[in-house]
């Protein structure tokens, strides 16, 4: 933990500019700041030994109240994090990218309400009915990139694509995942485009206009889209992921920038979170923020809470507006609570960190007197002195399906506890709170199981994830087929919409997929004719009137319905 951070460290920052670090130091009294052990006993764990770790930074009206740094930006030579070290900020990076766009719109040069096509004449017919801003608001449809990578082969941190790959992939799509502003899924492929929209527009890059228009205007010296994972980036925090002899590096090999690609510290933050009550970005004036934090409605009239790469949300009775980032070996958090002109700011460079728990905790501490008291979690309060026994346990056991997001549950009981098993390497257990009502140990978030019965027998499963209803499971019957029924299955599968190719065959009286250089993966019989796997989703098959198997569909997380065509 580094209570400050030396001067003489700033002679290592190449190309740094003097009067934007005076503005930060010269901000609080940060060096001389008192020691807040309950902040510090929150980032505990990132303090023990050679380990990655965080960096935090809190402000409250316009001033730094703390700035720590706990855990180590490089475990080969032992070099501690400071609030300068520079994050890869993944998803934290998708508000920028809504600026640099809001920002063109402010100055004429494109409108929100474009359609996509206009910008990407080579895509189908579905870009026409696709505006701008539903990409900046997830509601486009457009499946995900990252997760169509996923799909074709290229999932691993090693693996190497490019922009150009990215976007061929979106063209080859047939469909989108749902009629374009009817629904809210997360795709990563909207950001990613508008970052080539901004240079289809202006000619200049993104990390060139982010610099010219955004960065360089609020002396963000250090802050940059890194657009070339070669290059080498003063005073860099390498991302690491735990393993069973402790991290081992989790970089990155992809170039690109929209969804994420901005390098940041916790200090240069400052610039970015003031703007947010004195724009001195485009035009100036609060107009270019109120657009930023605006939330989308659905065609429909439903409201949801994104808005330009911002979450507004609520917590103990105050608005926030936050956005976190996941990707490789990093993990950010940036939440700001408007009204209380309070904000915190987490950067790990450890992909087991939790930032928005963290932060969470951290506002906590320090908005005690402000905000409103937590609410007792009665659901997750167990009984005094409830339990049940193994055979108690035995009428949770079974197979739930949840329809929305196609995917499998499966509940067990193992040496009389009962376990929700995702796979055969991957089980939680959940604890019995009361009669039906369970709460899934051994996750970050808190997770409650609440199983509606008729009797001895399951009706319903529902899950709650942090208070929020997050799918409802109905049971049946797995099926059992034979290897002579499990052939029929088998042959090779052509999506052209991934250009990709999955072949299926029977061993061991199973079924099993293979694609490129990855390992059969097995698919398991659900139901009717849909079978699943928990990495790769669920694969519903089709058949022609002779029950001949034509093809299947495959529904994937942030990719619905894509199609694969028998050879």
């Amino acid at each position: 933990m580094l209570r400050y951070t030396p001067l003489r460290k700033l002679t290592h920052v190449s190309h740094c500019c003097l009067l934007a670090f005076c503005v930060l130091l010269c901000s609080s009294a940060w060096a001389d700041q008192a020691a807040n052990p309950a902040i510090d006993a929150i980032f505990a764990d990132y303090s023990n030994g050679n380990v990655p770790g965080c960096a935090l930074g809190v402000i409250e009206n316009g001033e730094w109240v703390y700035r720590e740094a706990y855990g180590n930006a490089n475990l080969e030579h032992d070099l501690p994090l400071t609030t300068q070290s520079i994050f890869d900020t993944a998803s934290v990076g998708k508000q920028f990218t809504a600026t640099a766009v809001a920002l063109l719109a402010e100055s004429g040069q494109i409108s929100m309400d474009d359609s996509l096509a206009k910008y990407f004449p080579e895509f189908p017919a579905w870009a026409a009915d696709i505006t701008i801003e539903q990409l900046v608001f997830h509601t486009s449809g457009i499946r995900d990139y990252l997760q169509l990578a996923y799909l074709a082969g290229k999932g691993g941190d090693a693996d190497n694509y490019t922009d150009q790959w990215a976007i061929d992939a979106m063209a080859r799509q047939r469909e989108t995942n749902f009629p374009p502003g009817t629904d809210y899924l997360y795709s990563n492929s909207g950001y990613l485009l508008l970052a080539h929209l901004v240079k289809r527009v202006t000619g200049q890059t993104l990390r060139e206009y982010g610099k010219e228009h955004i960065f360089g205007p609020l002396g963000m010296e250090q802050t940059s889209y890194i657009d070339d994972h070669t290059e080498l980036v003063p005073l860099r925090a390498y991302g690491y992921a735990p393993d069973e002899d402790g991290f081992h590096s989790s970089m990155t090999t992809l170039d690109m920038v929209g969804d994420g690609g901005v390098f940041i510290s916790i200090d240069e933050l400052f610039a970015w979170d003031q703007n947010f009550y004195q724009n001195r970005l485009g035009k100036g004036g609060p107009d270019l923020i109120t657009r930023l934090t605006t939330p989308a409605t659905l065609k429909d009239g439903t409201a949801i809470t994104y808005a330009y790469g911002l979450d507004v949300d609520q917590y103990r009775g105050h608005k926030t507006v936050s956005h976190s980032g996941s990707w490789v070996g990093y993990r950010a958090m940036i939440q700001r609570f408007p009204d209380l002109k309070f904000s915190v700011f987490v950067l790990c460079n450890r992909a087991d960190a939790e930032p928005s728990e963290l932060a969470r905790q951290v506002a906590d501490v320090m908005l005690a007197d402000q905000l409103d008291p937590k609410a007792e979690n009665v659901e997750l309060a167990a009984e005094p002195g409830f339990t049940l026994t193994e055979a108690q346990l035995q009428k949770y056991v079974g197979d739930f399906w949840e329809a929305d997001e196609a995917f499998a549950a499966e509940t067990q009981v193992i040496d009389g506890k009962l376990w929700a098993v995702h796979s055969p390497t991957r089980k939680n257990e959940l604890q019995p709170l009361s009669p039906n009502r369970f709460r899934m140990l051994g996750l970050p978030a808190q997770v409650l199981t609440e199983f509606d019965m008729d009797g001895e027998r399951v009706v319903e499963l529902r899950r709650f994830i942090n208070g929020q209803a997050r799918g409802v499971f109905k049971p049946f019957e797995r099926l059992a087929l034979t290897s002579e029924q499990l052939s029929v299955y088998a042959g090779e599968y052509y999506s052209a919409e991934l250009d990709t190719v999955y072949s299926l065959d029977v061993r061991e009286d199973k079924l099993w997929f293979s694609l490129d250089d990855e390992g059969p993966q097995e698919l398991t019989a659900q139901f009717g004719e849909t079978f699943e796997n928990p990495d790769y989703g669920a694969f519903t098959f089709e058949k022609d009137a002779a029950g001949r198997v034509q093809g299947f569909r495959l529904q994937s997380g942030r990719v619905r319905n894509l199609a694969f065509a028998r050879q």
